[in-house]
């Protein structure tokens, strides 16, 4: 097989089914690469996953005016998006074994995709520090720097979609 099929990202609807195994690559994403932001401490660990379960992911999978997308390489699951219907990034993750591969790229274009066809102005999200040049370099710009929940550092992020 080539490398080039290799490396195709497929992007397809999250499914009910999905949920175990989205959750569970949420959470690996969280612990694996967002230690910038965690510093592996335990409590901010436990407050960035706390919603992370796999009833929650299957409610919003399931949710009318949610949208969850899984991006998929080989047939293996790589990513996790989702965006509300009034254009609220909530979820961007990517398997740890598929980081730098174009994944998040990927599935931040395919949510975009779904916003400007919803016919949204724009998209809004809250970024990591770790996710924070990610959404820079795809246009989001930060509109408000401030310490959340759980003691780690946090941007509200908007981009225009016109």
């Amino acid at each position: 097989m080539s490398e080039a099929a290799q490396n195709q990202i497929d992007i397809r609807k999250a499914e009910a089914g999905d949920s175990d195994a989205a959750c569970g690559l949420v959470r690996r994403s969280i612990t694996e690469l967002c230690t910038l932001d965690h510093n592996g401490i335990p409590a901010i660990v436990e407050g960035m996953l706390i919603n992370k379960t796999p009833a929650n992911m299957k409610a919003w999978i399931e949710t009318l005016g949610s949208f969850v997308l899984i991006a998929e390489v080989d047939g293996e699951m790589a990513g996790v998006g989702a965006f509300t219907g009034d254009g609220e990034m909530t979820l961007l993750y990517v398997s740890p074994e598929f980081r730098f591969r174009g994944v998040s790229k990927a599935l931040l274009a395919a949510l975009e995709a779904e916003a400007r066809k919803l016919g949204l102005p724009s998209c809004a999200l809250v970024s990591t520090d770790t996710a924070k040049p990610f959404f820079l370099a795809a246009g989001y710009v930060g509109y408000d720097e401030a310490e959340d929940d759980f003691g780690m550092d946090s941007s509200s992020m908007t981009k225009d979609l016109a």
